[in-house]
């Protein structure tokens, strides 16, 4: 082989290394910025150091993708110094499964953030002990003949590693983004997923604040109703559609049945059969415990005021959104309910789709919040079950009216393993059909949350 063929080898190796070093360094510095933010700083999300922090991580990702194809790609990179940090990195990438912890909680992070620095750390150590220094330098490694050869060889292998983490990446990325806009009122646990339950205080008044989801485990519905008090007034969801405007209303009945979980709709079953409270023109003026403006049908159950909006006052953008999502549930097939969604997704452009969920989200707050402040007087403990992606919204509603956090407690909403279990049991099984209304009250849970 020729002197110059060496000489541009030698110099993508030089390059490499590089790269390899950055990939070192940049893993340090983010790690030591990440352990004294959770430990020490505890910066805000919208803060310049939180900012910060964002950028040299996200260079870090690249510089692991980097590394992992480098690995496959360059045989004289000292696999014994880098494949320890590139797997440590990686499993933090996928979510660090095995390890309980929340995007929204510092504490829980602390770990992770130690184990990363741990792991840069150790690879500094062996390349220390094998060459006496720090950082990898081209000029300790081997040479090998055939580069280019192995190099072709290696590029599936180099493609499939960088897809399959690439798409572990974005799975993991999802319930940490759900977590984030629920503001933890929705938690993927390494059992199953959870809801947060937050009770604020105001003097002798109290709320309850608890996510909930379209479809989970029947007897956490069931468990959530008995533990309401029969003096409590709950302020429920559910969209109603009075003037029956709706030509496809959304039913997540067959969703739930597939993953062998109940809708959210059991839950408003049980509400419906409770003491409705009738809004009257004005609330009592003097507040009280004792007495509501309502019947006493059932001593034993709670008061309960369906506080939602009503289709009619939705745009009719908006209102074309959900017909077209309630397509999408109605579907007898899989495959035909995957065409719908992508016809949907075609139709409506992106800056539609975002005014229909702020419609969505902000109005139905506002409502709801109406209906507290008109209710609030008279009641001095009301449970407001919502949807885990409007309460964080609720939250800062109930908050700027003088309330205080007393408590936070998560709540299991649905188990990993029964999941699988049914949709192992229910693979090849017929889909069933669309489940028929059953009564015109309660009102059918919102399209979306």
């Amino acid at each position: 082989m020729s002197e110059n063929s060496q000489a541009k080898r030698s110099f993508f190796l030089v390059f490499i290394v590089f790269l390899m070093n950055a990939f070192l360094a940049i893993t340090a510095v983010s790690s030591v910025l990440a352990l004294a933010d959770d430990l020490l700083v505890k910066s805000a999300m919208d803060s310049q150091f939180f900012s910060i922090r964002g950028q040299v991580a996200l260079l870090d990702i690249v510089l692991l993708l980097i590394a992992i194809v480098s690995l496959i790609l360059v045989p004289q990179l000292p696999k014994l110094v880098l494949l320890p940090l590139v797997l440590v990195s990686v499993w933090q990438l996928l979510g660090a499964p095995g390890v309980e912890w929340s995007i929204l909680d510092r504490a829980s992070q602390v770990k992770l953030d130690v184990i990363a620095l741990a792991a840069v750390a150790l690879s500094f150590v062996i390349n220390r002990a094998r060459t006496g220094r720090l950082f990898i330098s081209s000029a300790d490694l081997p040479f090998h003949e055939g580069l280019v050869g192995r190099t072709i060889i290696a590029m599936p292998l180099a493609l499939l590693a960088l897809i399959v983490v690439g798409v572990g990446a974005v799975v993991s990325a999802v319930p940490t983004y759900v977590e984030l806009q629920s503001r933890g009122y929705l938690h993927f646990a390494s059992q199953g997923l959870e809801v947060r339950e937050t009770t604020l205080v105001k003097g002798d008044h109290t709320v309850h604040l608890i996510g909930m989801v379209h479809i989970g485990d029947p007897e956490f519905y069931r468990t959530l109703y008995k533990g309401i008090p029969a003096d409590a007034l709950v302020l429920a969801e559910g969209v109603t559609d009075r003037q029956d405007r709706m030509k496809a209303k959304p039913s997540y009945d067959n969703a739930a049945r597939g993953l062998g979980l109940e809708s959210q709709g059991e839950f408003q079953k049980l509400l419906a059969g409770s003491n409705m409270v009738d809004a009257p023109a004005a609330p009592p003026a003097a507040p009280s415990t004792t007495s509501h403006p309502v019947a006493q049908a059932n001593p034993a159950a709670p008061h309960v005021l369906f506080a939602d909006i009503d289709v009619s006052d939705l745009s009719p953008s908006t209102l074309r959104f959900l017909e077209a999502v309630g397509t999408v549930f109605q579907s007898p097939t899989f495959s035909e309910a995957m065409q719908r969604y992508i016809a949907i997704s075609q139709q409506f452009k992106e800056d539609e789709v975002k005014g229909v969920m702020d419609e969505i989200l902000t109005k139905r707050n506002d409502h709801v919040i109406a209906a507290f402040d008109k209710y609030e007087p008279q009641y001095r403990l009301i449970y407001m079950p919502w949807g885990a992606l409007h309460l964080p919204g609720i939250e800062d509603k109930i908050l700027a009216r003088g309330y205080k956090v007393q408590s936070v407690r998560m709540l299991p909403l649905a188990r990993y393993d029964a999941i699988l279990k049914a949709l192992t049991q229910s693979s090849g099984a017929q889909p069933a059909a669309p489940a028929a209304t059953e009564a015109p009250m309660p009102p059918a849970p919102a399209p979306a949350h």
